[in-house]
């Protein structure tokens, strides 16, 4: 090889890169799916004072880039679309296009394992090999953690085809599903969750911070970062490699038992899902400003074992509040309620209850926020109920409600509303009990009241068109009651015409 093509050969190999005209995260590409009617915003990187010119549905927006590097541009009122169409983005002399881009409904689909559930693990895994729909798109994620906010996180646009189906978030594919169904425009759902995870690691830690009663939150990552040491963590680590090998040479001679488990290098705490924001920095911070009418929410699991299953509602409420300040947008934020589920997590169903009660918080009366009640379809044996198809559309009653403004749509089954004594029974009324029965046809089910003692008892519930009557022979005078008040609902069969099951409470 001649010298000069060798050295020339070495100087590209060891020169810096050099930074892309056109540079934009992940999101923003080939058939993405933009939010229609209100604002859709689109950013990228490039040089300093460098003009961005981006070109879509006969409009054309301009923007020039900051001292930090960052443009921003943001459609106004975009019309949805029935096909796609090219989107040219020119920065400098650079120019890209990106292909198949429609307008529509666009929503974000986060929490952990049973929002990142796929319809090929679903009770309906036919959905994968039969449905094909140009205009229901998803962005199926990667996953990813940070220790500061960070700009991309990886991920792809996938359209409802047999092929791509079975990859999709199943509550986000049947949610979107039934908008497609009834607003007949495109759809898109931007997944971000991550099974097994915490609610405060989707949260940012600014707003955390400015939270008085979450503070062990912090100072529990603060901890532990303060007493990681990655030299240690090694050593450790080598030790359980070389006990690792032993156990494996074991197995394999004996072929008896699990297959060993291979040890991983400790993660940083300032990386660990465990811990507050981390999350959020990784998958939630690069995302946010992505035009969207809002949110589902499917998480709470890993929160219902400790401390903090009992301030669940002002952690969900500050994730919603600090979602919206992140997209500068009023999200509308529709979450499930935990399934019935047979645990021995403590927390179970104060998680349940803390949900149910942010229905009802006053700091929450300018969001359009709903709660999915799902205890008829859990799997006690199974954290991971199969039947994603009616969470799916129990979430988009409340988007077609609420958003959409559709007419005659029921968004919930029964949910307490007050309770008032009556000699030696207790009334309870409901919001949406109308048609209000059992399931099954037998007496409502899973009603307590508790005694003079503290004790709660079975109380015999009787229909009284849209309220329940509660009494039990051994209170004379009962004053609380409360409902489904166990992780596995057993025995709660109160509904309303629509079907829709009623929520655990408590009158306390």
């Amino acid at each position: 090889m001649p010298i000069r093509l060798f050295l020339f050969l070495l100087s590209l190999l060891f020169a810096p890169p050099l930074l892309a005209q056109v540079s934009m995260p992940a999101f923003f590409s080939n058939g993405m799916v933009l939010q229609q009617e209100t604002t859709a915003k689109l950013w990228g990187w490039a040089e300093p004072g460098t003009v961005a010119t981006v070109n879509f549905q006969s409009k054309s927006v301009t923007g020039t880039t900051s001292e930090s590097g960052e443009w921003v541009v943001e459609f106004q009122g975009l019309k949805a679309s029935q096909q796609g169409a090219n989107l040219t983005i020119k920065v400098g002399s650079d120019t890209k296009t990106i292909k198949d881009v429609v307008v529509g409904e666009v929503w974000i689909g986060s929490g952990q394992s049973n929002m990142e559930w796929t319809t090929k693990k679903a009770v309906d895994p036919d959905i994968a090999a039969k449905v094909q729909d140009n205009l229901l798109r998803v962005y199926v994620s990667g996953n990813s953690t940070a220790a500061n906010a960070k700009k991309d996180f990886p991920g792809k646009w996938l359209e409802t085809k047999p092929e791509n189906t079975a990859q999709f978030t199943a509550v986000g594919y049947h949610f979107a599903k039934e908008l497609r169904t009834e607003l007949n425009v495109p759809i898109g759902i931007i997944e971000c969750a991550w099974g097994g995870k915490r609610i405060e690691s989707f949260i940012s830690e600014s707003s955390l911070k400015e939270v008085e009663g979450l503070q062990y939150l912090v100072q529990r990552k603060a901890e532990a970062i303060n007493a990681y040491s990655l030299a240690n963590a090694k050593k450790k680590h080598k030790e359980a490699l070389a006990a690792w090998k032993v156990k494996t040479i074991k197995w394999k001679n004996e072929n008896k038992g699990k297959i060993p488990k291979k040890p991983q290098l400790k993660t940083p705490p300032s990386l660990d899902t465990n811990y507050h924001s981390t999350i959020f920095n990784g998958m939630i911070a690069p995302l946010a400003g992505y035009s969207a009418r809002g949110a589902i929410w499917y998480q709470g699991e890993a929160n219902a074992h400790d401390q903090s299953s009992n301030d669940y509602r002002e952690l969900l409420k500050l994730l919603i509040h600090d979602w919206q300040k992140q997209w500068s947008s009023n999200l509308s934020f529709y979450y499930v309620q935990l399934a019935n589920y047979n645990t021995s997590r403590l927390g179970w169903v104060t998680v349940q209850d803390q949900m149910r009660l942010l229905l009802h918080d006053p700091e929450m009366t300018k969001s359009n926020i709903g709660m999915a009640v799902i205890n008829d379809i859990g799997i006690n044996n199974n954290i991971h109920p199969p039947n994603k198809m009616d969470v799916g559309k129990r979430l988009a009653r409340w988007a077609l409600k609420q958003d959409y403004h559709s007419e005659g749509v029921v968004v919930s089954g029964p949910l307490f509303k007050s309770s008032k004594g009556a000699g030696n029974t207790l009334e309870i009324t409901f919001d949406y009990a109308e048609g209000l029965k059992t399931r099954d046809g037998m007496a409502p089910g899973s009603f307590e009241l508790i005694d003079a003692e503290g004790n709660w008892l079975p109380a015999i519930a009787e229909i009284q068109e849209e309220r329940i009557v509660l009494q039990n022979t051994a209170i004379p005078v009962p004053t609380k009651a409360r409902y489904a008040w166990t992780p596995t609902a057993k025995g709660a069969n109160l509904i309303n015409a629509e079907g829709l099951p009623t929520s655990c409470f408590t009158t306390e």
